[in-house]
């Protein structure tokens, strides 16, 4: 039997607003898949582990413990 393949979802441009608890926020824009950038996301709040962004320009990483939320917003 051959099996279905996914089809792989688009690399789009995402501004993701990075709201802080000390009520700071920040704007960041990074071409990624949605889905999977949520995931990274979502992994990253269950685990504590940082977000790790090594694929922007100049590459950096976000720690899940001061961030309170995360909105998307795609063009």
């Amino acid at each position: 039997q051959a099996m279905e393949a996914t089809p792989s979802q688009p690399v789009q441009e995402i501004k993701m607003i990075v709201e802080y608890f000390d009520k700071t926020a920040e704007s960041i824009s990074i071409a990624s898949n949605l889905e999977e950038l949520q995931k990274l996301v979502s992994s990253s709040f269950r685990t504590g582990a940082s977000m790790n962004f090594t694929s922007a320009t100049p590459p950096f990483s976000i720690n899940p413990r001061w961030v309170r939320k995360i909105t998307y917003r795609t063009k």
